[in-house]
């Protein structure tokens, strides 16, 4: 996990930022459970910086870690507690794309049960578990200077923090023409298996049942390597797969009444 702390203009306040583009090949129970520790006990240390530095400066960070550790407590077994589809369980014990094709028909899934599935891949299944983020901006930018933050508000406005050459209007053309895909994989030996989702998707922007947000799936049985499907991420022409999971709960729903 990568963590920034990016000031404001005017030097009074900031925000923090804690990116992880590459997760690869880990126990993502172990993984899981260090990032929210190392995420919690840096905002503890910058909630109390910013009401007493002097006393913050006199504290380690095993204390800040000792109090983050207290605020974990039933936050895994929320995850293991939450129920999946049995068919999920089904499609991690087989490596025929028919039978994960049938398997995935329907489905719907909400973040909790995610989680829950990344556990389960590891402690059930044996699979290591990767997950990467990659983003294109859209074309025209070479030479151009990026601001440090950009946020597009409700209201259609654009806040930034640091210089750039670039108006609002083209920083906030970059905010929704960009192609952004977060991948989920389970890998084990050969065999591999990929949810992954985009924000067009998320915000939807894609044509599937009027802008439900959504997850695709595509594994090893496709015919297409790891390696060969990351790269065509990772320039934003990946391999299409007609499998859509409904991702509910979370980004765009539709209103469509199944």
């Amino acid at each position: 996990m990568d963590t920034k702390k990016i000031y404001n203009e005017n030097g009074q306040g900031f925000t923090r930022v804690f990116s992880s583009d590459k997760i690869e090949n880990v126990n993502p129970k172990e993984y899981y459970k260090n990032y929210e520790l190392e995420k919690r006990a840096t905002v503890l240390r910058d909630l109390l910086n910013a009401k007493d530095p002097v006393l913050t400066s006199k504290l380690d960070k095993s204390f800040f870690l000792k109090q983050a550790e207290e605020t974990l407590v039933g936050f895994f077994e929320n995850f293991e507690n939450t129920e999946i589809h049995e068919n999920f369980h089904k499609l991690l014990q087989t490596t025929r794309k028919k039978d994960q094709v049938n398997l995935l028909k329907g489905l719907t899934i909400n973040p909790d049960q995610l989680m829950s599935i990344i556990l389960i891949s590891h402690e059930t299944y044996g699979f290591t578990y990767s997950k990467y983020r990659f983003e294109n901006l859209p074309n025209g930018l070479e030479g151009k200077k990026l601001p440090e933050l950009i946020q597009k508000n409700e209201d259609g406005s654009i806040k930034k923090i640091g210089d750039s050459d670039l108006t609002d209007g083209e920083l906030k053309n970059i905010i929704e023409h960009r192609k952004v895909i977060i991948a989920h994989f389970f890998d084990k030996g050969e065999t591999w298996h990929c949810f992954f989702t985009t924000y067009n998707s998320i915000g939807g922007k894609e044509n599937w049942k009027n802008g439900q947000a959504h997850f695709h799936y595509i594994s090893s049985a496709f015919g297409i390597s790891k390696s060969d499907f990351l790269e065509s991420m990772r320039t934003g022409k990946y391999k299409s797969t007609s499998i859509h999971i409904d991702l509910k709960d979370y980004g765009n729903q539709s209103e469509i009444v199944d």
